[in-house]
């Protein structure tokens, strides 16, 4: 087939960017792919191209993706596009895939090393072990999961002992507990996935015959979303493709978004170091959102530093503007989505940084039996060590004798109690069935201060027993003093707000727990609804995905970005904070035609305040009678006719959320205008500080006055409280009630 026909077959709407990529089948090639530019079709009917009009044998080329699934939907979309080619495909895999292959071979030749440990839950165990071993205490799932995090970040950034050492991971002796599960993989001649990587790069680099073989068969590569690939696997590909220089390299800088995993753009950054004489290809087009979206995502995402230049261009016609929606406090946003919910309109997305974000919103669709989608949630939160405490806390309360409990949390109140004084006042209180604090206030050896801070802390507890929900937490936070532990050990303080707004509903601590135990079953067992309108999303797990309408939730500082002031900070600081401005960027060029941005004032954004700057700014006219809607009325009244009163608690133009005493409703501002009370209050006029009203009795017969309609005149004759005046070119004089005429001001004495 000849390059004409090819065109004329398979790329008839495609633009010249995405033709000239498939045409760049020889030597080290970089293509930059904006969100929404159809790379993967690209880099599908590249291959096809290479085979049919090339001449390249696809078993000759390897195809590599980031995971699992994208393997697969590459596949089958080559398939499907060259159904003609379907004995003769290229290999496609993912990097552990491939290294797999790579042990295998070595295995034939020298003989099984190691044994891929596939199963999750053996691993968790023996992280689980080790860190008991080092801190004493069991790890609740979140930790183990953190570990495991920063386990996978040391193997795929290859980092030598010294380096992990310096490390943060925020995890107690991490690097002995590295040390420990890295021997006892060994010990037990077993690999995980990250070591599965590591080896493969050890036998290309030691073996140099493997190193030929895979060369020999693979002489063409594609990796695909190479901004996601991590070091190990950036160095697995650079020795493949170092004889035959032959690498398509696909990706955009501008969405690596999975440093925790250790992703490394920097790859492509320096892709033209690496491989001298490599052309850099640009796909710019979006295809996906509207200009307003895109002309939002860009103005920002041009303010990271490490990053290629180049611009996303809207193929669409303009669209709506990006909407900006006040929010009376952070606690409003999920009323106003819940809102939207009940509406079931048109199909929209939420999606977030964190999955805590979503629990609030979760637990009011629960409430109100309203349908939803989740992508990839898990029950991380209910695991988490602020989560076990504050339930640790609320079950003390009530069995104020559960000596395993309180000996979790004692020294997490500021009240300085020994550990031995702990364990004796648990042991006394077995004995005697008497509470533990009351057999710690018993102690001899306790100080006057440490006996008053006790009885403190046993006054918080008691109060615990009849307390709401939101009460609870600010007792367990502000009067018990956990709050400062938190802020002292940094371990996510972010938790309380989701803590406070769980409880908020619940009448006890009783129903509060028993809450958190419903809905993390709820969410185990959580099956999507079909046709349902709501998608709920991390940013993470939209990535590659579009929705029609959008809305960004929590994008306030602590969460996105998680440090504001790491902007102008080390060096590992600003990567950081740069990633977590390409977070934004990846969710805003989700939307394909609507993107909502939430602001409140309780939780100031830097990315909110930044995006306002890219956003054109309405102009209201003072004639304009639609000018009489505020741009932000939260907090303002609202008197429905037959409702009562309420209160704004968010606004997106003119759609506003109003809380009234029945419930919350979305109403339009001409609907409130024509649905409000048309009950209008009265007071008494203010007393105008007037002159003093002019005296009746100092005029007379002859005196010359002025009325505001007649003019001047002369007063004739007085008739008790009436005057008759005859006002110049009359002939006939008027009568008057001389007093009340100068009181209401139409009648006064001339000067």
């Amino acid at each position: 087939m000849t390059p004409e026909e090819f065109t004329a077959r398979y790329m008839p709407q495609f633009s010249e960017q995405q033709k000239a990529a498939v045409r760049e089948t020889e030597g080290p090639v970089l293509l930059l792919a904006v969100p929404g530019s159809g790379k993967t079709t690209v880099l599908v009917t590249r291959l096809g191209f290479m085979a049919l009009c090339r001449g390249i044998d696809p078993a000759h080329i390897l195809a590599v993706t980031y995971t699992v699934a994208a393997t697969r939907e590459l596949r089958a979309r080559f398939a499907s596009r060259f159904p003609e080619l379907a004995e003769r495909t290229p290999e496609f895999r993912t990097i552990n895939g491939l290294s797999s292959k790579i042990i295998e071979a070595c295995g034939r030749q020298r003989g099984a090393a190691f044994a891929l440990q596939e199963n999750a839950g053996e691993l968790a165990a023996l992280v689980g072990r080790i860190y008991q071993a080092l801190n004493g205490e069991y790890p609740t799932d979140s930790t183990i999961r953190e570990v495991r995090t920063a386990i996978t970040y040391c193997k795929n950034m290859m980092l030598g002992a010294d380096e992990i050492a310096a490390q943060d991971f925020g995890l107690p002796r991490f690097s002995e507990l590295y040390a420990r599960y890295c021997a006892a993989l060994r010990e037990a001649r077993q690999m995980d996935y990250d070591d599965q990587m590591a080896y493969a790069l050890a036998i290309l680099r030691k073996q140099p015959e493997i190193l030929a073989e895979f060369q020999a068969r693979y002489p063409y590569l594609c990796v695909d979303e190479s901004q996601d690939t991590s070091r190990v696997q950036h160095a697995i590909i650079e020795l493949l493709a170092k004889k035959s220089g032959n690498l398509f390299m696909v990706g955009d800088e501008d969405q690596s978004i999975y440093g925790f995993r250790a992703a490394y753009p920097e790859a492509l950054l320096r892709f033209s170091s690496v491989w001298p004489g490599a052309k850099t290809l640009l796909l710019e087009d979006n295809y996906r959102s509207t200009p307003e979206i895109l002309h939002l995502a860009g103005a920002f995402i041009a303010g990271n530093r490490d990053r290629y230049p180049k611009t996303i261009r809207a193929a669409r016609e303009p669209g709506c503007r990006v909407r900006l929606a006040h929010a009376a406090s952070r606690q409003a946003q999920y009323r106003y989505l819940l809102a939207l919910a009940q509406k079931r309109d048109a199909p929209f997305a939420v999606l977030y940084r964190n999955n805590d974000s979503a629990l609030p919103l979760i637990d009011a669709l629960e409430r109100a039996g309203l349908p939803y989608r989740c992508r990839s949630f898990d029950d991380t939160f209910f695991t988490h060590r602020i989560v076990c405490d504050v339930q640790d806390i609320l079950c003390f309360a009530a069995a104020p004798d559960d000596a395993e409990r309180f000996l979790r949390i004692y020294y997490k109140f500021g009240v300085m109690i020994s550990k031995e004084a702990a364990q004796a006042a648990c042991a006394q209180s077995a004995r005697t069935h008497a509470s533990i604090l009351d057999c710690l206030l018993a102690q001899a050896g306790l100080s006057d201060e440490g006996r008053e801070r006790v009885r403190r802390l046993r006054a918080g507890f008691e109060s615990l027993k009849t307390l709401p929900g939101e009460a609870l937490m600010r007792t367990i936070w502000g009067t018990l003093g956990y709050g400062s532990f938190v802020a002292e050990r940094r371990p996510d303080p972010g938790k309380y707000f989701i803590l406070h707004m769980l409880a908020a509903r619940e009448p006890s601590a009783e129903g509060f727990l028993a809450r958190l135990t419903a809905l993390r079953q709820t969410i185990r067992a959580h099956a999507d609804a079909p046709g349902a309108p709501l998608t709920l999303s991390t940013i993470h797990s939209s990535k590659g995905l579009e929705y029609e309408r959008v809305y960004l939730l929590d994008i306030h500082d602590g969460v996105l970005p998680s440090r504001p002031d790491a902007a102008d900070g080390a060096e590992d600081e600003r990567r950081e904070y740069e990633e977590d401005r390409r977070l934004f960027y990846v969710a805003m060029t989700r939307a394909k035609d609507e993107l909502t941005l939430f602001e409140y004032p309780d939780a100031p954004s830097a990315f909110i305040r930044e995006a306002r700057g890219y956003l054109p700014v309405p102009v209201r006219e003072k004639d304009d009678f639609a000018a009489i809607v505020p741009e932000n009325a939260c907090g303002l009244r609202y008197r429905h006719g037959t409702r009562g009163e309420g209160s704004i608690l968010a606004q997106c133009e003119d759609e506003l959320l109003v809380a009234f005493p029945d419930g919350d409703s979305l109403m339009q501002a001409g609907q409130m205008l024509l649905e409000r009370s048309r009950e209008t209050r009265f007071r008494q006029p203010d007393t105008p500080a007037a002159a003093p009203a002019p005296d009746a009795q100092a005029l007379c017969p002859g005196s010359v006055v002025r009325h505001k309609k007649y003019g001047p005149g002369r007063i004739v004759s007085l008739d008790g409280p009436f005057a008759d005046i005859r006002f110049e070119g009359e002939t006939a004089p008027r009568r008057f009630n001389l007093a009340q005429s100068l009181r209401s001001g139409f009648l006064f004495a001339a000067r």
